[in-house]
Formats: structure tokens, sequence, C-alpha cells
């Protein structure tokens, strides 16, 4: 989810590609349990961060949750 404070519509849309991205290799690798449901927010800061920091902390959410 990307609300728009955020920002305009091509940065949200850029935000949501990233999530939607991280979270098929999660369950690719088995990250990410399919009894529960996941609610993913984005936060103004992933504008400026890297996509390979993104995926690591996303990634250490997902390994704390099991």
């Amino acid at each position: 989810v990307a609300k728009k404070k955020i920002g305009n519509a091509v940065k949200r849309n850029k935000i949501k590609r990233q999530l939607r991205n991280i979270i098929n290799e999660a369950v690719k690798k088995t990250l990410i349990k399919f009894n529960y449901s996941y609610l993913v927010i984005a936060k103004p800061t992933m504008l400026n961060s890297e996509y390979t920091n993104i995926k690591e902390t996303l990634f250490q959410s997902f390994k704390k949750i099991k």
C-alpha cells in the first residue's frame, strides 16, 4: 500500500512495483507463510533508499515473523 503522502503517482507506482517484486522473491524463497495475511505499507523514506536495502529489511522482517 502506498499512500498519497509519499509522492505523485509515478513515485507511488515505482515503490509498489519494487515491493511487489520483493514479495514475489520472498514467496519463491518461502520466507512467507501462506496461512497468514501480510500488509506491507510503503514509507516515504523508501523513495531515497536503494532496492537492495529495502529488500534486506523486508527479508529480515519476514524471518522475524517465522
